[in-house]
């Protein structure tokens, strides 16, 4: 637990290190990714019954 928390914090500073055009970026990208993930439907669930004939 308290290696999860110090990885936090080492992410916060590292974060905070950058320049704000950076951070803005990286925010972009992620954004972008959420919208890729969210606009691909999954695949349609098979019907067993049905495969097996």
């Amino acid at each position: 637990m308290k290696q999860l928390t110090a990885r936090k914090v080492e992410r916060r500073r590292q974060l905070a290190a950058l320049p704000v055009g950076e951070k803005l970026r990286m925010l972009e990208e992620m954004v972008a990714d959420v919208k890729k993930i969210n606009a691909t439907q999954p695949p349609k669930p098979v019907n067993p019954v049905r495969v097996r004939r």
